[in-house]
């Protein structure tokens, strides 16, 4: 800021101050009262006093500069207010200034939620491919489990079937020459033990239940797989299946005990050569309990657990439904299969 027009002022005021004061001296001196004279001196004559005509002439002389010096600095004064009236506007430039300082952190913030929006969107990009991925793995996973619960499926099923009609077979190959009825006899229920295998077949690429057991109860289905698997065999089978135990079943258990006992069966006779098989179902304690035992040659289970898929089949079926299989055998004293389901309804 100009310091010019602050002392012209302020000079102006001095000038105008001393001014007054000039003026006002001769009017101070003639308000004073007259001193009280003595007896004598007011006999005296009177006499005109020198003093207030010095006063007087003294104010003429000061009072005409002191005028025109205040009439200068007024007129500098009024000049240097006008001309910074017109150099106003000079003193503009800071506001555009200030402007493009504010257009300037505008754009930063613009720049910055730009930025954090970006951000945002390749979070959730990420997010979304992550959950693409765990989604995908899980399809995976999920397909990979189909895939080992058909392959167990058509193990412990469809093979069994197969290798049943191959020994029945052979076994009316056996008798063909000496007893061609029953050999004729056998050979017909392989053929009807095949449909059966074939219908099998379909349901499973239909993704349904077994047909047998989708069709009948738990015992007839039972009933049907020892016919089918002891067909042309000289072999018994002892079934006993408690119809309160069948009720206490789900379906899906239903599915996982039959399979297990076609499993168990099927390694009897093909294994163990065993002529007696003993098949029992009966409610335990807060249980379901499938007992499958033979009198067949037996087996070591360590040495058994790493030749096949019969054995490992059985505890994967009986872990996904939450059972527990116990297999007791050895060598020359028969094969003992329990499969026990905890019960999911009240008796």
């Amino acid at each position: 800021m100009n310091p010019l027009p602050r002392l012209l002022g302020l000079g102006l005021l001095v000038v105008l101050a001393a001014l007054a004061a000039v003026l006002a001296v001769p009017e101070w001196t003639n308000a004073k009262p007259a001193a009280p004279a003595s007896r004598e001196v007011a006999a005296a004559p009177a006499k005109t006093p020198l003093a207030p005509v010095r006063l007087a002439a003294f104010t003429e002389r000061v009072a005409f500069p002191l005028a025109l010096t205040g009439l200068v600095l007024a007129t500098a004064l009024f000049l240097s207010l006008g001309y910074r009236s017109m150099r106003g506007g000079e003193s503009r430039p800071p506001f555009p200034a200030a402007r493009t300082e504010i257009g300037a952190l505008a754009k930063l913030a613009e720049t910055s939620v730009a930025q954090g929006e970006a951000l945002v969107r390749e979070r959730d990009n990420r997010q979304r491919a992550e959950e693409n991925s765990f989604l995908n793995q899980q399809l995976l996973n999920r397909s990979l489990e189909e895939q080992i619960a058909l392959g167990r499926d058509l193990h412990d099923g469809i093979i069994q079937s197969l290798y049943a009609a191959g020994l029945t077979i052979e076994s009316a190959r056996a008798v063909a020459k000496t007893d061609p009825v029953e050999a004729d006899r056998r050979l017909a229920q392989c053929l009807q033990n095949l449909n059966h295998a074939i219908r099998d077949v379909r349901t499973y690429i239909a993704g349904l239940s077994p047909e047998n057991l989708r069709q009948a109860g738990f015992a007839q289905a039972l009933a049907a797989l020892v016919a089918e698997l002891g067909a042309g065999r000289d072999v018994r089978f002892d079934l006993k299946i408690d119809d309160t135990a069948t009720a206490l079943l789900s379906p899906p258990q239903s599915i996982e005990a039959l399979q297990v006992a076609r499993e168990a069966i099927s390694n009897s006779l093909r294994h163990g050569g065993a002529s007696l098989v003993t098949v029992r179902l009966h409610p335990g304690d807060g249980e379901v309990c499938l007992l499958v035992q033979d009198n067949g040659a037996g087996f070591d289970p360590v040495r058994r657990a790493s030749s096949g898929h019969g054995l490992g089949n059985m505890q994967a079926r009986a872990n996904r439904l939450g059972a527990a299989v116990r297999i007791e055998s050895r060598p020359g004293e028969g094969t003992r299969v329990v499969l026990m389901f905890p019960l999911l309804q009240p008796t």
